[in-house]
């Protein structure tokens, strides 16, 4: 077996290990975002959707998905300061997320 494919087999593995995490991480960021879209979402929320944000935006990429690791930069970089007109962008944002993971979920 080539070193590539066993980095593969590593990665998938990973992938499929985490896969449960992953699946509460997005569901708590669709809740957040759903939550967001009146423009008022309080700090603990916003604090706990904005950290799984950024746990996604550093690992997404190393599992092949750079387009989620794209979408999860812009959702951690609104929650880090939100205005009001940004949060109402939150749904459409997780929605995208979800459906860049698809394939893998």
């Amino acid at each position: 077996m080539k070193k590539h494919d066993q980095i593969d087999d590593v990665l998938a593995s990973l992938w499929e290990k985490n896969l449960p995490t992953l699946r509460e991480r997005l569901d708590l960021l669709d809740r957040t975002a759903s939550i967001a879209a009146s423009g008022n979402l309080a700090d603990e929320p916003r604090l706990e959707a904005y950290s799984i944000a950024h746990k996604l935006t550093g690992s997404l990429g190393m599992f092949g998905y750079q387009q989620g690791t794209d979408i999860a930069r812009k959702i951690e970089q609104i929650l880090k300061a939100p205005t009001p007109t940004q949060l109402t962008t939150l749904p459409a944002l997780a929605k995208d997320l979800r459906t860049s993971l698809a394939a893998g979920l």
